[in-house]
């Protein structure tokens, strides 16, 4: 069994992380920074595509963050054109001052991000010594992911979104407590408070909800260091 220290950043996806945060993030020696789907979001742009224009501002404020922290960062999520010249929603890895690779979205949303193309990369990755599921929004409902999560026998998953405003706060923790029974797995989920809409980071595990934001924090910057046992995942 090891124990892996992971940060979550639930942070405003309109305000940049400040030299003091950075600081904070740094002494929380977490081995990763998880930041929300949609950070960093300081542009207004009309569309996915025009949001393009601002790729290596946000990539550069990721970069800035790994000056001082040594620990993996994933997220958030930004819009890019890949290799191949389609527009996708991503989710940078960075480390040690280097952009990584890339997570591509599987499941745009057709309402809130038109002309975004469905990613083609894979879904699990080895960071850190750790192997990991990535989930980005919608992609929580895309079945042949999780097909293959539990094929590869996948015990932890990181997962940023935004929260569903479908569902009431207890319900959230009701569907996470019952998805990571169900799967037999860590969810991680970080999100971001942003123009009203409530943020309900979160903790669960096989045996529960390990730790969650309270009913007043969904508004709320909120930077948490978990523990989290793994017992097939680390590989070093």
């Amino acid at each position: 069994m090891a124990v892996i220290k992971i940060a979550i950043y639930q942070k405003n996806l309109h305000k940049r992380i400040s030299p003091e945060e950075i600081s904070k993030i740094q002494q929380s020696k977490a081995h990763f920074l998880i930041l929300p789907e949609g950070f960093p979001h300081f542009f207004q742009s009309e569309s996915p595509e025009s949001a393009t224009k601002h790729e290596k501002e946000y990539q550069d404020h990721l970069l800035e963050i790994s000056e001082s922290f040594p620990g993996v960062i994933l997220g958030g999520s930004h819009y890019r054109k890949n290799e191949q010249g389609q527009l996708v929603s991503v989710l940078p890895i960075v480390q040690s001052l280097v952009l990584v690779d890339f997570y591509e979205k599987k499941s745009p949303s057709s309402l809130n991000e038109p002309g975004v193309t469905p990613g083609k990369t894979e879904s699990i990755f080895i960071m850190g010594g750790l192997r990991f599921g990535l989930l980005v929004g919608e992609d929580l409902e895309n079945k042949s992911i999780w097909d293959e999560f539990k094929k590869e026998d996948i015990e932890i998953i990181f997962y940023l979104s935004s929260a569903d405003q479908k569902r009431s706060y207890e319900e959230d923790l009701t569907f996470f407590e019952s998805l990571a029974k169900e799967k037999s797995v860590h969810i991680i989920r970080v999100c971001g408070p942003s123009e009203g809409k409530p943020a309900r980071s979160l903790y669960a595990s096989p045996s529960g909800i390990n730790w969650k934001v309270g009913k007043i924090e969904e508004d709320k910057d909120v930077l948490k260091t978990l523990s989290v046992n793994v017992m097939r995942s680390y590989l070093l």
